[in-house]
């Protein structure tokens, strides 16, 4: 995965919404970065559906019908384009963890061995736990900023360890980060 190029389209995204938004006075960007990060995970674990242990359906949502609805036999036909959903809230995950980062002034980060098996739920929780405490950080007066990059490293492999879990590629992930780019550039450009 080409992290230096990712985080290089996510400055480019965040100084087009700071044009558009600057910050305000006293307005703790960061931990409204946090904020949104933890609310895209929380949207991606509803996704997964691997926790709701009172629910039938615990499938992932991978596959959503977009365009070019065609029935023939109740299948979609040929022109039919789909989206993976789990994977889509996924990136949005990353785009805010890579401005997390832009934040502290990070522009790589130090990638691990990940473990090949996890449990997915340990996951989500070790990414919360990761991520409440860059949000603490977000609101110290004096912050360690030795200690809050490697919490940050730390975070960002937990994410990528959690998309491995997942069955994503890093080929995947990267391509799907560059789609969910140009679009919310696009919705920049629209007024979002």
């Amino acid at each position: 995965m080409n992290l230096e190029k990712m985080f290089e389209m996510q400055r480019a995204l965040d100084d087009r919404i700071n044009k558009t938004h600057p910050v305000q006075e006293a307005e703790n960007r960061l931990a409204k970065k946090v904020m949104a990060f933890i609310v895209e995970v929380s949207e991606l674990a509803n996704e997964w559906r691997g926790f709701k242990f009172w629910s039938e359906d615990q499938k992932p949502r991978t596959r959503e019908y977009l365009t070019n609805y065609t029935e023939q036999d109740s299948v979609l036909g040929p022109g039919a384009v789909w989206k993976n959903p789990l994977l889509e809230e996924y990136v949005d995950g990353l785009h805010f963890l890579l401005s997390i980062g832009l934040e502290q002034g990070r522009t790589s980060v130090k990638l691990f061995t990940r473990p090949t098996q996890v449990n997915i739920v340990e996951c989500f929780l070790d990414i919360y736990t990761s991520a409440v405490g860059m949000g603490i950080y977000a609101f110290a007066l004096e912050m360690d900023t030795q200690r809050a990059h490697i919490d940050y490293d730390i975070l960002f492999n937990d994410y990528l360890s959690l998309g491995d879990a997942l069955g994503f590629t890093e080929t995947q992930i990267e391509q799907a980060y560059f789609k969910k780019n140009k679009v919310n550039h696009q919705r920049q450009e629209d007024g979002y």
